[in-house]
């Protein structure tokens, strides 16, 4: 089969992509992308299409090979990657560079499998038009017959070793979530680099979410940088799709003005960011998991669960002076039986001298009954799970906690998203399709242990934040500290409270 001068013409021919686009005018803006991608030329009106979508005053002559598409939904970013996919697959020579036996790799990699399949789906659609040059076809791998193959993956940095790759396809990669790292795309990229081809693309595409993560991270070092060899695209849905209903997305603002801006308008969120930052977590994980130590005080905290999705999870620890220590951590994954789980920890309590344990306030009766059976008292508790975090936090970044080292634990504190809220407290949650059950369990046991503490004031003393400009009178500086650490303890330590020393003079009850 002839191959095509360039993208454009396999797109606009009817002899390639011209029967999958028909009218090529509402892809204008789309075919201004693929001309810089490819370092074709531009007239005047697709110059300014670039100015406006990049920041930068001209493309590379040479065009990208690292590229990040920062747009609006149903803007037909995952046609167009999906097409760069197939032109790639046939016509991009990737053979000549192969030994005997080896193959070409075209990956289109989201979040979970169903995201994929969009992508998949365009691909095989283009390719029935070219049926001639499949070899074979399964449900997520097509073969072409030029030793080019075009895969769908999850994005598992675990699973993308081993490669000779032409193209990477990052579908929707500001949403890209693991169990296995807070930072999946970050792992996913290092491991895949040194895979690609000489002359292989890496393309991402997505709407953007919040300010922070890979995706972010790209659009801050490249956009509008003129001399970058990566390029950063950012366009609304209706610069690259004029053809979508603007009265449609203008109802939708009228709803949520925040959230649509960055679903149609490629705003990055402005009410959602991570809650709590790596070196905060990882600080913080000085121990591993220890048995009872005699004479030790333990307490416990357990997040339960059905059995049929989240886990059940169960903290046990103590309190050392300021700090709340976590000494074991425990989870059970989906499916399982929750009263043989509930048995099991309920030994295990014993055996730390726990008799009663703090559960989450959404448990239900069952877990209160499960554990009496086995001799262990419920307390429920009286906060949320984003109260437990928002009180955890300041607990956490003071170094007033200690958590044993586990990387489940760790994925799942970093991936916590704060969200504002109008005229309320803010949120913290996991991220959507993302889990919290260990999280939740070791946040709850530091909340809880902190909760009615009686602490002294050369403790407070030692911990407390310093004042901006404390009063010069030593008399009123003294209140004033005490009136600062009241206020932390009201704050943040669910109804602790401070011991006076005797004589102490202000402050004293």
């Amino acid at each position: 089969m002839k191959r095509p001068a360039n993208i454009i013409e396999a797109l606009d021919s009817p002899s390639y992509f011209g029967p999958a686009f028909r009218d090529l005018s509402t892809w204008r803006n789309w075919l201004t992308f693929l001309k810089v991608i490819y370092g074709l030329p531009l007239d005047a009106e697709e110059l300014e299409v670039f100015r406006q979508c990049t920041k930068r005053s001209a493309p590379l002559q040479q065009g990208f090979r690292e590229v990040y598409a920062i747009c609006g939904r149903r803007g037909g970013k995952s046609r167009i990657m999906s097409t760069i996919a197939v032109y790639e697959g046939l016509w991009g020579n990737w053979a000549e560079g192969l030994a005997p036996g080896e193959r070409a790799f075209i990956f289109l990699l989201a979040t979970d499998r169903v995201q994929a399949g969009v992508c998949f789906r365009y691909v095989k659609g283009l390719l029935e038009l070219f049926e001639d040059e499949v070899e074979s076809m399964t449900a997520d791998i097509i073969e072409l017959k030029n030793k080019t193959t075009i895969m769908v993956k999850t994005s598992s940095y675990q699973t993308s070793r081993g490669f000779s790759t032409a193209l990477i396809i990052l579908d929707e990669l500001a949403f890209f979530r693991s169990d296995n790292s807070a930072q999946p795309v970050d792992e996913l990229v290092a491991a895949l680099m040194p895979s690609l081809l000489p002359n292989g693309f890496i393309i991402g595409a997505s709407t953007p979410y919040m300010p922070s993560g890979y995706l972010y991270d790209q659009y801050d070092e490249y956009f509008g940088h003129d001399e970058a060899e990566v390029l950063c695209w950012k366009a609304g849905t209706l610069v690259m799709n004029p053809s979508y209903s603007d009265s449609f997305i203008k109802k939708l603002f009228r709803r949520d003005k925040v959230k649509y801006e960055a679903e149609y308008n490629a705003e990055f969120r402005s009410d959602v960011d991570n809650f709590l930052t790596s070196f905060m977590v990882t600080g913080a994980m000085t121990r591993q998991q220890t048995l009872p130590e005699p004479g030790q005080h333990y307490e416990a905290f357990a997040d339960a669960s059905g059995g049929r999705v989240d886990s059940y999870t169960l903290a046990i620890g103590y309190r050392s002076g300021e700090k709340s220590v976590v000494s074991r951590v425990e989870e059970r994954v989906a499916p399982f039986d929750p009263a043989e789980v509930t048995r099991e920890y309920a030994e295990l309590l014993k055996a730390y001298g726990v008799k009663s344990v703090k559960s989450d306030r959404y448990a239900g009766n069952w877990v209160s009954s499960a554990f009496e059976k086995q001799g262990i008292r419920t307390e429920i508790s009286e906060l949320t799970a984003s109260d437990i975090y928002l009180e955890f936090q300041p607990l956490l970044s003071m170094g007033r906690v200690e958590l044993v080292t586990h990387e489940k634990l760790s994925v799942q504190l970093q991936q916590l998203e704060r969200r504002t809220r109008q005229g309320g407290r803010d949120q913290v949650t996991h991220p959507d399709g993302g889990h919290d059950d260990v999280a939740n369990a070791v946040a709850g046991l530091c909340v809880f242990l902190h909760q009615k503490r009686a602490w002294t004031m050369a403790e407070m003393e030692k911990a407390r934040m310093p004042m901006i400009g404390e009063h010069k009178d030593p008399r009123r500086r003294e209140a004033d500290k005490i009136q600062s650490m009241e206020d932390e303890m009201r704050d943040f330590m669910g109804g602790s409270r401070i011991i006076p020393e005797k004589k102490s003079g202000w402050g004293n009850e």
